[in-house]
């Protein structure tokens, strides 16, 4: 399918409206995200849930990850506005049932049904831009997704701290609503709802199962084990027999269907594999700066919840900042620019990380800021021209089941980092060395990243020159 059939399926005079929406829908989905942050330790202490912290983070990383890798063939099937309506409203309910919920089970399970209705539309905006604009457009237009990625993540944290602390505390559950408002009006009056799944294909319910077992399972072994059951007791060994044994099988029932519900058969695409490791490894620091970054300043540093929202500050502000040019500058020339500016994203990631490691009770905030700001350089670059790297390889109609498995890996990765954070935390671990695990993998990815960076010696048809 070319680029102007793609596109010509959109109304004209709408595209900048679409536009707009697009933009704003993944602005929500980040304020939802990190505003959550900010009230979720105080939530959990007023429910006497605390020791559940790592928990709670882990299943709602968990809930993305079992959503994100099933987009493609919902979107597929029901249409992308159909899924994306039902992701932003329902997580919108559950995020209003947690204002009431005082039972810590009960509320760890709505909790985590957010994060599956957050997956459900987080990665949608990435898939929906690639559709309505050219390839040669799509690193400028990525780049604006990633400012307005990065505006989500500035006002979700401000304004949600800001309404912690003050009379209305209750409604910070729901403070990300009015960002929500535009994009719900033009999704359901003028988006067209578009399916490409064929009638006489079954759902991969198979596939959904095997996700869900291997997931649950893995996840709740790391997050549990040694909390609510023994690690290596009998319980905890058949969890973790289990999780890995249903991943063995996921792996090869899906490369046999023509229609997977997690298209593991994403994999055979060298720069998509690639990215999605990487991807996997840089969300230890995307989960320690807003997470773990907020517990150290209100539990270590003793801050208020409006001091810690400022965590990732200038990690929004450089990154809204950056992506207004950096995609459009790394698109004039991407095949020449791509490797360098990626790498040096990576190598930002690394030095963050070990400005975290190096925290202290008394250190200042400015050290902190410093670390964020290195962050959104990278966040900028890696948001910006990731995508449409991975995308090269990729046909049109891919794109949204690339777009699911690659946000997947940054839900997944998240997930199981702060599963094994939680287990390293109730073994005696402090932030600082939960800090220097994150360092770790960041370097990893920036290995991974010297070596598979590579276009092949063909030009690509996909991506501008």
């Amino acid at each position: 399918m070319s680029d102007s059939l793609q596109a010509s399926e959109f109304p004209p005079s709408h595209k900048k409206l679409f536009i707009a929406a697009i933009l704003l829908i993944l602005t929500t989905s980040t304020a939802s995200s990190y505003g959550g942050n900010v009230v979720l330790p105080a939530k959990l202490l007023a429910i006497h849930g605390m020791d559940y912290y790592s928990v709670c983070t882990a299943l709602q990383s968990m809930g993305m990850m079992l959503a994100l890798p099933l987009v493609g063939v919902l979107c597929g099937r029901f249409g992308t506005k159909a899924v994306v309506l039902t992701g932003i409203l329902v997580q919108l309910a559950t995020r209003i049932a947690a204002i009431f919920i005082v039972n810590v089970p009960l509320f760890l399970v709505f909790w985590m049904l957010g994060g599956i209705c957050c997956g459900l539309y987080i990665s949608a905006p990435y898939a929906m831009m690639a559709e309505l604009v050219t390839a040669g457009e799509r690193p400028k237009y990525f780049g604006f997704l990633a400012t307005f990625n990065a505006l989500g993540a500035l006002i979700g944290p401000l304004w949600t701290g800001t309404v912690a602390d003050s009379a209305f505390s209750s409604l910070a559950f729901i403070s990300y609503l009015p960002l929500a408002v535009f994009p719900l009006i033009v999704l359901i009056a003028l988006y067209p709802n578009r399916r490409r799944a064929v009638r006489e294909q079954k759902f991969d319910f198979a596939g959904i199962f095997l996700l869900v077992v291997a997931v649950c399972c893995i996840v709740l072994w790391l997050s549990l084990g040694d909390k609510s059951f023994s690690r290596f007791g009998v319980l905890g060994i058949a969890l973790i027999l289990i999780g890995l044994a249903g991943m063995v099988f996921l792996i090869r029932y899906e490369l046999r269907q023509t229609n997977p519900s997690v298209p593991v058969g994403m994999f055979r695409k060298k720069r998509f594999t690639v990215v999605f490791l990487i991807q996997m490894l840089l969300v230890a620091y995307s989960s320690c700066a807003p997470a773990y970054g907020i517990v150290f300043v209100q539990q270590v540093m003793h801050g208020s919840s409006l001091a810690s929202s400022t965590v990732t500050m200038p990690q929004t502000v450089v990154q809204a900042i950056m992506g207004l040019f950096i995609g459009a500058y790394v698109g004039k020339a991407f095949r020449k620019r791509f490797r360098p500016v990626a790498l040096l994203a990576l190598l930002l990631y690394t030095i963050a990380m070990g400005i975290f490691y190096l925290l202290r009770p008394d250190s200042s905030m400015l050290v902190i800021y410093a670390a964020t700001a290195l962050g959104g350089i990278g966040q900028a670059i890696t948001q910006s021209i990731y995508a449409p790297f991975f995308q090269t390889e990729l046909q049109p109609e891919e794109f949204s089941s690339a777009q699911g498995m690659y946000s997947f890996a940054g839900t997944g990765g998240s997930c199981i980092f702060m599963a094994i954070c939680g287990a390293a935390i109730n073994s005696g671990f402090t932030l600082n060395q939960i800090f220097l695990m994150g360092l770790l993998f960041c370097a990893a990815a920036l290995c991974i990243g010297l070596v598979g960076f590579r276009f092949p010696s063909e030009p690509s048809s996909h991506c501008s020159e």
